[in-house]
């Protein structure tokens, strides 16, 4: 027959003796445990712990000194102090090891390196520069993907960049005030002189095929910020960088300040009126459709602009004006065909096989992508450039002028042609090809020009609806605008680089950081810590007899 069994105040006290111990052991972990989320639970252990050792120290106090003061206690002591220091040493290590940037590329080609390039832009950072990505509890996957990545430009800056991971979800506040709108949104910035972000410098990661193009394309203008700047002309009634309207271009200007590039406003005439030159500090011009075309002043001070090594971005339209800009037999259109073999065409394109709601909105046929400003222009019709209204553009290739290249970047297809009807198509919109007066394509509707010898370069595109706010976010209107001011900038040189492609597909072998760490859990604390609490189950039994 069983013997019952019966609750003594000396079997009580063990098991207090027990739970309080194992309590405090608990609670200990749980307070240098990675999860935030374990703090509250780490308390509720502490305090069950304490009250344990309490109940113990309460019921048996006879025991309870005998086993804190006893001769076992010495000798068990050691025991203990050596198996906890141990568990502490492997604990602690682990801890500070998996928040260091501690990597090793074991595989023959370095697939999992960063490439020269982006390495030796890293030596170039003087700064403190902070990531941070924002992903809720469902990208968590990704996260970890993201992180085994960007350890390595916190390994290689020598802990000069550094990685901050925030819930969206969980902090509101922090995410409007960066402006996340998706999860998994990236940001970089420097720090200031306290550790926090410098939100002046803030600026958005956009996030491709190729995680390395990405992340390092994003330090490279954080560290050029500031150093290039690109003026707007306005003294011509162009199209206004500071308006919201549609017909503005206050997109372009916040997008080229959002890349790091500094911009102004430029009066050229007031320039020419006081015999004054463009600043030197100029990497480019932009001349979204003025109204009237240039003196001869305005032309001869972008003339000295030029022979210094400047560059030109010329946006033109058909204005049906006596004096409208880079009309064909105007002095500045004879000055670019003269200089850079590039000229304006008094014609209007119509495409009927490659048009959007009319046969005036022209749509890219073909692209030149050998060039660096049309290489994203996809040829296969992803991201095409959509112009309204445009003119017609010639490119001398046969007779250009000396030490001089340029180049069509933009076409239309066979069968579009040049409109040059203009008071036709004027008063009564109507257009029609007229053999012999129009002229046949295809045609040219963007072109580039670089002087070999000083460094000037020049992009004239026939529209400049395709940059205006209700246009530029269409297809490849954007790229276009953007590829064509970094190459005037050179800002794109000064980026260049061309890294492998880091993707954010999961390795073969792929732990989370929480599967790891409950591995580590297991082995490190759960396993000695099973064999600590046995041998002090032991010990405990042993006193008491």
């Amino acid at each position: 027959m069983p013997r019952a069994f019966v609750l003594t105040r000396g079997r009580l006290a063990s098991l207090l003796s027990l739970v309080g111990i194992g309590g405090l052991i608990t609670g200990l972990i749980g307070m240098v445990w990675r999860s935030g989320n374990s703090a509250p639970y780490a308390v509720v252990a502490l305090i069950v712990g304490a009250l344990g050792i309490v109940g113990w120290a309460a019921l048996t106090p006879r025991e309870f000194l005998d086993t804190i003061t006893g001769r076992r206690m010495r000798f068990g002591t050691v025991t203990m102090l050596s198996a906890a220091l141990l568990t502490g040493i492997v604990t602690l290590s682990y801890l500070l090891l998996a928040d260091a940037a501690l990597t090793l590329d074991m595989t023959q080609n370095q697939s999992f390196s960063l490439t020269r390039e982006s390495v030796d832009l890293l030596q170039r950072i003087d700064r403190p520069i902070q990531l941070t990505g924002f992903y809720t509890r469902r990208s968590l996957r990704a996260r970890e993907v993201d992180d085994q990545f960007f350890r390595l430009y916190t390994d290689r800056s020598g802990g000069l960049i550094r990685r901050v991971y925030i819930d969206p979800e969980e902090n509101p506040a922090m995410a409007d005030r960066f402006g996340v709108a998706s999860d998994g949104a990236l940001f970089i910035s420097y720090l200031t002189d306290t550790g926090d972000v410098d939100f002046s410098t803030l600026a958005f990661v956009p996030r491709g095929t190729s995680q390395e193009r990405d992340v390092t394309g994003a330090i490279a203008r954080l560290l050029l910020a500031g150093s290039i700047k690109v003026y707007f002309e306005t003294g011509n009634g162009e199209r206004s960088a500071l308006s919201d309207e549609q017909d503005g271009i206050s997109g372009i200007n916040s997008g080229v300040r959002e890349s790091g590039l500094l911009t102004a406003p430029l009066d050229l005439a007031a320039l020419a009126q006081a015999r004054m030159s463009i600043p030197a500090d100029a990497a480019a011009i932009i001349l979204a459709r003025p109204l009237r075309d240039l003196t001869q002043a305005e032309i001869d001070v972008l003339d000295r602009y030029l022979s210094s090594g400047g560059s030109l971005l010329l946006l033109v339209d058909p204005l049906f004006t006596d004096d409208a800009f880079m009309r064909q037999d105007g002095d500045f259109n004879r000055y670019l065909w003269e200089h850079y073999g590039l000229r304006a065409l008094d014609a209007v394109v119509v495409d009927p096989d490659a048009s959007g709601d009319s046969p005036l909105d022209i749509i890219s046929a073909a692209v030149f992508t050998e060039n660096d400003i049309a290489r994203r222009i996809a040829p296969d019709g992803t991201t095409p450039t959509l112009f309204r209204l445009a003119r017609a553009i010639e490119v001398d290739l046969e007779n250009t002028p000396q030490g001089v290249a340029n180049g069509r970047l933009i076409m239309t297809t066979p069968s579009g042609y040049g409109e040059t009807n203009f008071p036709a198509l004027r008063d009564t919109n109507i257009f029609g090809y007229d053999s012999g007066q129009d002229l046949s394509g295809p045609l040219t509707t963007a072109a580039w020009a670089s002087n070999l010898d000083n460094g000037s370069r020049i992009v004239l595109i026939g529209d400049s609806d395709f940059v205006s706010n209700g246009q530029v976010t269409f297809g490849g209107n954007g790229i276009l605008f953007t590829d064509a001011l970094a190459w005037l900038s050179r800002f794109g040189e000064k980026i260049q680089f061309s890294p492998q492609a880091y993707t954010a597909n999961l390795p073969i072998v792929y732990l989370s950081q929480q599967q790891l760490d409950f591995v580590v859990f297991l082995t490190v604390l759960v396993l000695p810590g099973a064999v600590l609490v046995g041998g002090l189950a032991v010990w405990a039994r042993r006193v008491r007899r």
